[in-house]
């Protein structure tokens, strides 16, 4: 039977095997055979991001329905009570650590802006995350929601991001925009959330 690779295995392969692998090893020594590995975890969840998924069910359903791209894909079968564990088990930091890498590749290979600006430029935004009021009561927004904030610093060289930060959702704008250290002299575009004249 013929092979055509999806715009997913594509996506995937953008991810160096190799340094995935020892990045897992590093952060969760040797784990039991059967338990759910790293690339599965990230396989499922990547899948949950491009597709929409809100449940750990419709992340099961999903891949299930598509069985036959998992061989492909290199990932193993996805269970919502294997996912659920990894996620709560496994240390969030391996992720970090991935995007250090990943972005450390797109720095050496991004294109210059073509502004002109003798200095570096960046735009700066806010966004929020609706996350479950039951599952992160700590995340309180209102009485009706919670809610995380992802604050990206955007290198215009490139156009990716110098800074990344997640907080609760309360978090102003400028807060967070303070602690990113920019080049001096840096050309920074922002909105009215950002206004503060002293700064």
């Amino acid at each position: 039977m013929s092979h055509h690779n999806t715009i997913f295995s594509q996506i995937l392969k953008l991810v160096p095997r190799h340094e995935f692998n020892m990045l897992a090893k590093k952060h969760d020594g040797s784990r039991r055979s059967d338990a759910m590995n790293r690339w599965t975890q990230f396989v499922a969840m990547s899948t949950a991001q491009l597709v929409g998924r809100a449940s750990l069910r419709d992340i099961e359903t999903t891949i299930a329905s598509q069985k036959h791209l998992s061989y492909h894909l290199g990932s193993g079968s996805v269970k919502r009570t294997s996912l659920s564990r990894s996620n709560q088990r496994l240390s969030s930091t391996f992720f970090e650590d991935l995007f250090v890498k990943l972005y450390s590749r797109c720095q050496s290979s991004a294109p210059k802006h073509k502004f002109k600006f003798k200095q570096k430029l960046f735009s700066l935004d806010g966004s929020l995350i609706d996350v479950s009021l039951k599952v992160f009561p700590q995340a309180n927004y209102n009485r009706m929601k919670a809610a995380f904030k992802l604050h990206v610093g955007l290198d215009h060289d490139g156009l990716i991001p110098a800074f990344v930060a997640v907080t609760r959702g309360k978090v102003g704008d400028q807060t967070q925009a303070k602690l990113m250290n920019f080049p001096k002299g840096s050309v920074l575009v922002f909105d009215r959330g950002y206004m503060d004249y002293k700064w």
